[in-house]
């Protein structure tokens, strides 16, 4: 059996798993430990996929996205990233599929897609403009500012 947080503990299911691979990774990312920052996140998604959970996964689909996009693996953050929204569309979650397209424009601006990037930033603004302004419906926690 391995030490907390390592890979292969047993022990860890639900929701208290998902957190404690999703607090480990953060941890790791703030210490400048990439690699095990990645680690963890894989964990949430193959935990996620078990629980069948695919709201969570697409959660997990994305931060393991937006690491792998930080350490410039960018090519594996579109794949991640596209992957995540297929499965957020299936789900009817609005705000996510506009903050993934949004990812996602930033993603292919990065790898120099500037039309395909450009098609998935429009696609997240008629999204949000369809969703309009209804307080109750606003979810503001899950956009992440990107600079172009």
């Amino acid at each position: 059996m391995g030490r907390l947080g390592q890979p292969g503990v047993v022990g860890f299911e639900g929701a208290h798993g998902l957190r404690l691979s999703s607090g480990l990774s953060l941890s790791r990312r703030v210490r400048g430990d990439q690699a095990r920052a990645r680690e963890h996140l894989e964990q949430s998604v193959q935990l996620a996929e078990r629980l069948n959970a695919p709201d969570i996964r697409v959660a997990a689909l994305n931060n393991l996205a937006l690491a792998y996009g930080a350490g410039g693996e960018i090519v594996r953050a579109i794949e991640l990233t596209q992957t995540a929204l297929e499965l957020c569309q299936t789900q009817g979650d609005r705000h996510r599929q506009a903050a993934l397209h949004n990812n996602l424009a930033d993603l292919l601006h990065h790898a120099g897609q500037t039309e395909s990037a450009m098609e998935h930033l429009k696609q997240a603004v008629a999204i949000f403009a369809e969703i309009g302004e209804d307080p109750g419906a606003l979810q503001p926690e899950i956009w992440k500012l990107v600079e172009w």
